[in-house]
């Protein structure tokens, strides 16, 4: 199974740094790779020097992140078997990769689901199952376009979307033993920074979408129809 290892980033050269030693650190399998995105060329130029000549790292330049955009191409280009979607301020545990390899293979051996990681240090009733995890190559193409994230959104609840679509149709695993840790102030507010204070400026008008599509009972996967695209 060839693993896409997918991390956007801004601003945040601590935190990516702790993320790619846990990477690192997870990684067993010559079968990975691992792609970071940048938005801003110093930090990129940096990190091209350090990964220069690594043939599984692979660094690109991102002008603008919105999520469904940035997932869906990612999605749209791969070669990998799946992809795991990642930020740049979690933290995976040792044996991670090893398990998501295993786990989502024999749950989806044709490559055709999504697979919910568990972030091991936030109570379960305050996250979304599929905040983070995998998605297989043959379920990407049930998609316009492997658009597997919902157009409709900038931030958030595309990928509560994903989640409940893919529970629809019996192909969601939520897998509890492949756990990352992810550093939110939901679980610590001393880990709010200017990246996440930004992210949230998105927010009242992705949940003003969120609310009209739940009241039309739009859901990605199930209906392609684009309220925002009217």
């Amino acid at each position: 199974m060839l693993l896409d290892i997918v991390i956007p980033t801004k601003n945040r050269k601590e935190k990516l740094d702790n993320c790619l030693n846990s990477v690192f650190h997870s990684v067993k399998d010559n079968l990975v790779n691992i792609w970071l995105y940048f938005s801003i060329q110093e930090e990129l130029d940096y990190y091209k020097a350090l990964f220069n000549n690594i043939s599984n790292i692979h660094i690109e330049y991102l002008e603008f992140y919105r999520v469904p955009d940035f997932w869906n191409g990612h999605l749209q280009k791969t070669k990998a078997d799946a992809i795991c979607y990642l930020n740049d301020d979690v933290i995976l545990f040792t044996d991670t990769i090893e398990t998501i390899i295993r786990e989502f293979g024999e749950k989806y051996p044709d490559y055709d689901g999504v697979m919910g990681l568990r972030q091991a240090n936030l109570p379960k009733d305050q996250t979304v199952e599929g905040a983070f995890g995998v998605i297989g190559r043959k379920y990407a193409e049930r998609f316009p376009e492997k658009q597997v994230f919902c157009p409709d959104y900038d931030r958030f609840f595309s990928d509560w979307e994903l989640w409940q679509y893919a529970k629809s149709i019996n192909r969601f695993y939520f897998c509890s033993i492949a756990r990352i840790e992810h550093l939110h102030p939901l679980g610590n507010k001393a880990l709010e920074d200017d990246t996440h204070k930004d992210v949230r400026k998105w927010i009242k008008g992705d949940k003003k979408t969120f609310a009209i599509r739940k009241q039309r009972n739009l859901l990605w996967g199930d209906s392609f129809k684009l309220i925002n695209k009217e």
